[in-house]
């Protein structure tokens, strides 16, 4: 009992590099009820995950877009996208899944499977919209909810386990058909 205790103090307290997770750039789309979405994002894993990550932990990185008016700030769209990193000990490759989608991709390097990541295509079903001025916030994040559950108290609570951007909001316009 008292060795647990002990690394789980050591695991949620004191100074730590974390992770880095930055949304650069979001260029936007949209035609025929479908918003077309290029966000391009700085992923780097602290030593931390890293190191889960190679002791067989899948992280789940996530990617939140949320459509709104601008003048309302009326949420017209939004959407989720997560994606899977594990480690493949006997091939020494790493695997990134995109989960809704089941697609799999493999890459020898955590660094390339991180700059699959840092370039996404994406699309958000939003139905039709009046022509006018709207704002797209973009966020990715690690999802500690998809940790195994003795990790999640020490990842929520420590500063070497923070993965996340902030909300940045990126202007778009729709133009009236003609």
């Amino acid at each position: 009992m008292g060795l647990w205790l002990v690394l789980l103090l050591t695991a949620c307290g004191g100074p730590g590099e974390g992770g880095r997770f930055e949304i650069e750039r979001v260029d936007s789309r949209w035609a025929n009820g479908t918003l077309e979405v290029n966000l391009e994002q700085t992923l780097e894993l602290s030593r931390e995950a890293r190191n889960a990550l190679d002791h067989g932990v899948a992280l789940t990185v996530e990617v939140e877009l949320i459509l709104r008016n601008a003048g309302s700030q009326t949420r017209v769209g939004n959407g989720l996208w997560s994606y899977e990193i594990r480690y493949l000990p006997l091939s020494q490759y790493y695997q990134v899944t995109e989960l809704d989608r089941e697609a799999v991709l493999t890459f020898p390097r955590l660094r390339h499977a991180l700059a699959e990541l840092s370039r996404l295509r994406l699309e958000l079903e939003t139905g039709a919209l009046p022509a006018g001025d709207y704002e797209l916030l973009a966020r990715s994040n690690l999802d500690k909810n998809r940790m195994p559950p003795p990790m999640r108290l020490p990842a929520t609570f420590s500063a070497r386990w923070l993965h996340e951007s902030t909300w940045t909001a990126w202007p778009m316009a729709i133009h009236p058909p003609g």
